[in-house]
């Protein structure tokens, strides 16, 4: 009798795991691919503006886990890279992803993703900032 319920509880452990519970490929995640910044959206004590310039910034995010980002601002009257990276990002499920934001101040941020019905625009909800009311709008181009 042990030895047909220890037979029972393997199988049962055995099937019960599946190689795609961990989320651990990203083949077809919604948010591979260049994302523009269009709009930040803050109604808090620290308010970021952005400008023309700056709507060429950008996060790529890539099928590996990784995403290369550039900041632009304009200096001088000329609108230049100002800061850019590889780093990498991940899907924490349920539309939660984490990834490293490249305006100065805000850097690493875990959040809420809500992707329009076509895909070309998502809306992030960073969890830090949730209190100064912040959302992140990007374009994908």
């Amino acid at each position: 009798m042990k030895k047909i319920f220890l037979l029972f509880f393997s199988l049962a452990l055995l099937t019960s795991c599946s190689s795609d519970d961990d989320g651990g490929t990203s083949g077809d995640d919604k948010i591979l691919g260049k994302w523009f910044v269009t709009e930040i959206n803050n109604t808090g004590a620290f308010p970021i503006e952005i400008n023309d310039c700056n709507r060429q910034s950008f996060i790529d995010f890539k099928s590996d886990f990784t995403a290369d980002s550039a900041l632009y601002a304009e200096e001088n009257g000329e609108c230049n890279v100002d800061n850019s990276e590889n780093d990498d990002w991940s899907s924490l499920g349920d539309s939660r992803y984490r990834f490293v934001i490249p305006f100065e101040g805000i850097g690493a941020q875990a959040g809420r993703a809500d992707f329009n019905a076509d895909l070309t625009e998502f809306i992030f909800y960073p969890d830090f900032l949730a209190g100064q009311n912040t959302n992140i709008v990007f374009e994908k181009r």
